[in-house]
């Protein structure tokens, strides 16, 4: 792999999504965004292959050190790049296939219970939320490691890591329930069908603050999309 890699597909991803968002701010303060940033959005390169799967980067191989990070997958979690249905399933299935191959290592590991939900496969996701978080739990104060123990890499326990926690939680509140944070109404945050991992029955928050205003979230599993009710 090179040093740095060509078009990393994470960073494109995350810079176009941010390049819109700027863009839209900028629209909704009155001002003026730059021609250069919507020419840099259109411009930007990512690479898919032939079989429609996101590569990681160009030239990628997944036999490459540390060739299953799944880095592509935070291009749909935790940021929302529009890529077609058919890249979209490819490049979940491809990287969801080698999870054995990364989970142990720090942060990544706790979204793939968003993402095997979000490739439709609740089993799947009941398995990662232990493999890729559960797992990182150390006694006696339950502490969160860096690193699983069983990981070649952990020579000495680390913990609290706050980057594993976060990325549980952050998985639990808007990964899951599908909420999309965007302009316009606050009910069409809930972007997408509910899948839990098997066995959970619902997410629930009685109280978060969306616009000043205190609502309730309900992920039902199986239902067709969250629902963010006022109290």
């Amino acid at each position: 792999m090179p040093e740095p890699p060509d078009n990393d597909a994470f960073t494109v991803m995350a810079a176009i999504e941010v390049l819109r968002c700027a863009i839209r701010a900028a629209q909704q303060t009155g001002r003026d965004a730059p021609d250069e940033w919507s020419a840099v959005a259109e411009a930007l390169y990512l690479p898919i292959r032939a079989d429609r799967v996101i590569a990681a980067h160009e030239g990628f191989k997944v036999s490459e050190p540390k060739g299953a990070t799944p880095s592509p997958l935070a291009g749909f979690f935790p940021y929302d790049y529009p890529a077609s249905e058919a890249v979209r399933r490819a490049t979940l299935d491809f990287y969801l296939k080698h999870w054995d191959e990364y989970v142990g290592a720090p942060m990544f590991p706790a979204l793939y219970t968003t993402w095997a939900a979000m490739a439709g496969d609740p089993s799947l996701a009941l398995k990662l939320f232990h493999e890729g978080y559960v797992r990182y739990d150390h006694g006696r104060f339950h502490q969160c490691l860096e690193y699983r123990p069983d990981h070649p890499d952990s020579e000495v326990a680390a913990g609290p890591f706050f980057a594993n926690m976060g990325g549980m939680l952050l998985g639990l509140l808007m990964g899951l329930t599908g909420l999309v944070i965007r302009p316009g109404e606050v009910s069409d945050w809930p972007s997408r069908p509910i899948i839990l991992p098997v066995g959970w029955s619902a997410i629930e928050v009685e109280r978060v603050w969306v616009r000043g205003k205190p609502m309730r979230l309900l992920a039902e599993q199986g239902a067709e999309r969250a629902t963010l009710q006022a109290e």
